[in-house]
């Protein structure tokens, strides 16, 4: 009974434009498992209730994935509507088997995911239930505050962005001929054997703060820094992008940019495909992305 009134509410949507093959990946935010509705909401027609919505925080990052959702619907409800407010379209759900503690009510589990671009601010999440019919219920709204995932403070900050759930890694050559990348994450060269070692010099260097995606093991950052907290070099600096994996992506939009106590110093865009992907991958490797000078 339930499975043949999926179909229906499917069925209609599609007949009226709304369901596609669009994966929402524009989106600000992003439903799975779901099915993405280009437009607005409709509005309420009779449709059945939302009973709970579970969100836990109503904290989220820009750029996070996976913040599970979970709720109960009305007994008619065959799906259920999700959105955030001012966003391009929302997504479909079909209604899952209801709790065995509550056995009269659909109930939903999702993974919500946030777009890297989404501004800071705050939101609301809405929920409809949805019937076999196509008619929708009242919104339950849900407030969210989103915040965004911004580069550290530092006296020199290279800061490597990208849109896609690949794996790139940001090279940083300072003056020296010290690459900082994944496998070298500290800039500081320690003194010959037989010297003192100063167990704090190391705080001197240049440091990379996170391998995202690293092994396309996503965790939504897709953001990567090397910062100087103290005076870096002064001399020639060459800034790489390496392509590790597209971990299944067709290709990934990244920018560099270089900031010199909090101003822009330099900054540079290009795009990752399969022939970068298919480049070594260790010290040396990947594309230019910016050269710059510190007097």
């Amino acid at each position: 009974m339930r499975r043949s009134a999926l179909v229906l509410i499917f069925g209609g949507l599609v007949g009226c434009g709304g369901v596609s093959s669009d994966p929402g990946l524009f989106a600000d935010m992003r439903v799975a498992p779901g099915s993405y509705v280009e437009g607005p909401m409709p509005q309420e027609n009779g449709g059945p209730g939302v009973v709970a919505v579970n969100l836990g925080t109503n904290r989220v990052r820009t750029g996070q994935i996976d913040k599970p959702l979970r709720g109960s619907l009305a007994p008619e409800a065959t799906a259920v509507a999700l959105g955030l407010s001012g966003d391009a379209g929302y997504w479909i759900v079909p209604a899952g088997l209801p709790d065995v503690q509550s056995p009269a009510f659909p109930t939903f589990d999702v993974s919500l995911s946030f777009s890297p671009d989404m501004r800071a601010g705050s939101y609301e999440l809405l929920v409809r239930a949805v019937d076999a019919d196509g008619h929708f219920g009242l919104t339950s709204r849900h407030a969210l505050e989103a915040t965004a995932l911004t580069a550290p403070e530092g006296n020199l900050v290279v800061s490597l962005r990208w849109d896609r759930e690949a794996d790139l890694d940001l090279h940083v050559v300072d003056p020296r001929g010290v690459e900082i990348y994944k496998r070298n994450i500290n800039s500081y060269e320690p003194p010959p054997p037989g010297q003192p070692v100063d167990p704090t010099a190391w705080q001197s260097g240049a440091l990379l703060d996170f391998d995202s995606n690293a092994g396309c093991v996503i965790d939504g950052r897709r953001m990567e820094n090397v910062v100087w907290k103290n005076d870096p070099p002064i001399g020639h600096y060459i800034v790489r992008v390496d392509t590790f994996s597209l971990c299944g992506e067709g290709f990934a939009n990244w920018s560099v940019d270089v900031f010199r106590s909090g101003v822009s110093l330099a900054r540079s865009a290009g795009q990752s495909g399969p022939t970068d992907e298919a480049m070594p991958h260790d010290r040396g490797a990947g594309v230019l992305a910016v050269e710059f000078d510190l007097p």
